[in-house]
């Protein structure tokens, strides 16, 4: 079945320009595009299995680490990138901060705010995790070739950068349903 049954559903632009021509997806490709993405994170999860046992951390510890490599964050935007509530981040961060792993300092723009940086032992492990997933994502981009290369990062980054977010720009169940009649 095509997910285009309502005028312009999915029915994108391959280019920028208006008159470009129309992709049309069918829900068994995007379902299937989804079942892809859980199962590439599944597989980037056990690429670092050996390292989480040997160092005693949790998926959402490597998450932020890797999250961290060379990039310090706010706390809380920090948790928005790893979807995580502010209790929740707060304990992975205390954890974290008890092996020396990383460091919160105080944010010079606003006092309020606390900076994450790595320090340089949680650079070198958060390093050794992505080294795992970084060989498994190689190996499948050199079997996949560069153009493909390309489009997976173009999709994945509009995927994960959208600033409107995928709710905006596909029709879903509550959006196609009628508005209820409110009084003035």
């Amino acid at each position: 079945m095509t997910v285009n049954t309502l005028p312009n559903a999915f029915a994108r632009s391959s280019s920028p320009a208006a008159g470009g021509p129309r992709l049309y997806l069918r829900e068994d490709e995007l379902d299937l595009g989804v079942s892809l993405i859980f199962k590439a994170g599944d597989l980037l999860k056990a690429a670092t299995q050996e390292q989480r046992q040997q160092h005693h951390v949790s998926w959402a510890d490597v998450r932020c680490l890797c999250e961290l490599l060379g990039n310090p964050l706010p706390v809380l935007k920090l948790a928005a990138e790893l979807g995580l509530s502010k209790q929740a981040m707060l304990k992975t961060l205390d954890g974290l901060e008890s092996r020396a792993w990383l460091s919160r300092t105080e944010d010079s723009r606003d006092g309020r705010r606390k900076i994450v940086h790595l320090t340089a032992q949680g650079a070198s492990v958060a390093t050794e995790f992505a080294l795992a997933m970084r060989t498994l994502l190689a190996g499948a981009y050199r079997v996949a070739g560069s153009e493909a290369v390309t489009g997976c990062d173009k999709v994945l980054s509009t995927l994960t950068e959208s600033s409107a977010g995928p709710a905006a720009s596909a029709p879903t169940g509550a959006a196609l349903a009628p508005k209820p009649n409110r009084a003035p």
